[in-house]
């Protein structure tokens, strides 16, 4: 897991293959679904779009979020917000201009760790998920979240461009820097999987390309699909989430089940960087330049 932060803090990070792809969507309801399974969890919106809190139901008018707090040079940590139901969200804010964009993107090019090193100051309770909605640009804030995550979600449409990009990054080795000039230069990498989201079984390229991830992507490919459902839609314009707006729907049975993969998944990371940090302990054996 990343150094630095608490040893049962995890970070996901949910980025789209393409604009589009549904990342905001699938990150909302992880984060909601994991905290349904009474994780504490916090998400973050680090996207300049600024739609994760419509899920949360907080206001359109409402333009407070952290940029916005950390251009005016507040802490960043009091736009925190929580929901009817106590689920705790950070907005982005909405920036004035152009220039305040710029500015932020500046700031956070400068401290590449900007985000992994504020997590670190929050006393998080024990087991705490958080969860990043990712956007693919800027690379500025693209690369804050998957310089702290653990494990980053690659949000992909069942659409030949979505699944070209998606599977492209994979084998360029997304935020691994392995041939990929703008991954993040920061930090250990993350471990990347493929979600497949908007997937429709009665559309004969939806089952192709589900059939083409299943079979040559296996290892990075999650198991749970998040099906086509007009509930997602219908939630939204309600500014709420499957969960709370249609419970018993295939998008409420799916994004729980996507939950428990992710918790599954952060459980498989943190035992193999645990095995790697005990091998490299025997081989180097005990340090003889400290005191028993």
């Amino acid at each position: 897991m990343r150094q630095g932060l608490g040893p049962q803090v995890r970070v996901v990070a949910v980025m789209g293959a393409t604009g589009g792809a549904g990342a905001t969507t699938v990150a909302a309801h992880l984060a909601c679904a994991l905290a349904s399974q009474k994780r504490p969890v916090l998400a973050i919106d680090l996207s300049p779009t600024n739609a994760l809190r419509l899920f949360y139901g907080m206001d359109w008018s409402q333009e407070q979020g952290w940029a916005r707090q950390m251009l005016a040079g507040e802490a960043w940590q009091d736009a925190a917000w929580r929901d009817s139901r106590g689920r705790a969200f950070m907005p982005f804010g909405a920036l004035p201009d152009d220039a305040a964009a710029e500015r932020l993107a500046q700031t956070l090019r400068a401290h590449p760790r900007w985000l992994r090193d504020r997590l670190d100051e929050i006393q998080f309770a024990p087991g705490t998920v958080v969860v990043c909605d990712c956007p693919i640009a800027p690379a500025a804030l693209r690369d804050q979240a998957l310089t702290a995550a653990d494990l980053a979600l690659m949000v992909c449409a069942p659409d030949t461009l979505s699944y070209a990009q998606a599977t492209g990054r994979i084998e360029r080795g997304w935020a691994g820097a392995k041939g990929m000039s703008d991954a993040p230069s920061t930090g250990p990498s993350s471990e990347t999987a493929i979600v497949l989201n908007g997937h429709d079984p009665a559309r004969r390229l939806d089952r192709d390309i589900a059939l083409l991830l299943r079979t040559g992507y296996k290892s990075v490919f999650a198991p749970t699909l998040v099906h086509r459902d007009e509930s997602l839609r219908e939630a939204l314009a309600c500014k709420q989430t499957v969960f709370d707006f249609a419970p018993t729907s295939q998008a409420a049975h799916d994004c729980a089940a996507l939950a428990t993969w992710t918790l599954a998944r952060l459980g498989q990371i943190e035992a193999r960087v645990a095995g790697r940090l005990a091998g490299e302990a025997r081989t180097h054996g005990p340090d003889l330049e400290r005191p028993a």
